[in-house]
């Protein structure tokens, strides 16, 4: 949706003007927040951030201003602001340990600190050849492998029919698997 459009709605009806705005951004607005408070927030802290973006949009859109074309970045910026403050209030809590807590934890082995720097290396270069699957794979993927979500879950998400999720995933993991195999990964089935 264009600005122009959306103001030509909203001077017809408001409420349909900010109905038909959620609608059309709703999965955009909530992959932002979800991929910023996934680590901290609950699915309350997540839904309740997704409500703030639009009555942010809702309550500062402003007639008179020019954002020239698609509402997609001006409302992509305010998600990705009230995601992160979001974070902050949230992460805020859980950084405020005492001092003999700190001094309580034990220092991993070499062991383990090898087998941790093989596990990040291997993400790094996963998420590296994900991203190189270009859209909409990588958003499958990442939903498919990452979320757990199911392929009616991401079809929804993504605007497309379960059976195709299906087919592009199996697709894409193909291709992944050429990716890492290329990277120097020989990943076994069901590895991922």
């Amino acid at each position: 949706m264009t600005d122009n459009e959306y103001r030509r709605l909203f001077e017809k009806s408001p409420a349909e003007a900010q109905n038909t705005l959620f609608e059309e951004y709703i999965n955009y607005v909530y992959s932002i927040v979800f991929n910023k408070l996934r680590s901290c927030g609950s699915a309350e802290d997540i839904e309740e951030c997704v409500s703030d973006v639009f009555s942010a949009v809702f309550l500062c859109y402003d007639s008179k201003q020019n954002i020239n074309g698609d509402l997609k970045g001006y409302i992509g910026k305010i998600a990705a602001n009230k995601a992160i403050n979001m974070f902050r209030s949230l992460t805020a809590k859980s950084r405020q340990k005492s001092y003999i807590e700190e001094m309580d934890t034990q220092l991993p082995s070499d062991d383990a600190v090898a087998e941790t720097a093989e596990q990040t290396e291997l993400q790094n270069v996963m998420i590296k050849c994900i991203k190189s699957l270009g859209e909409p794979d990588s958003s499958i993927m990442i939903h498919k492998y990452y979320y757990n979500m199911k392929s009616g879950e991401i079809g929804k998400k993504l605007s497309m029919p379960a059976a195709t999720v299906r087919v592009k995933c199996s697709r894409a993991l193909k291709k992944l698997k050429e990716l890492l195999s290329a990277e120097g990964f020989d990943l076994k089935e069901g590895r991922l």
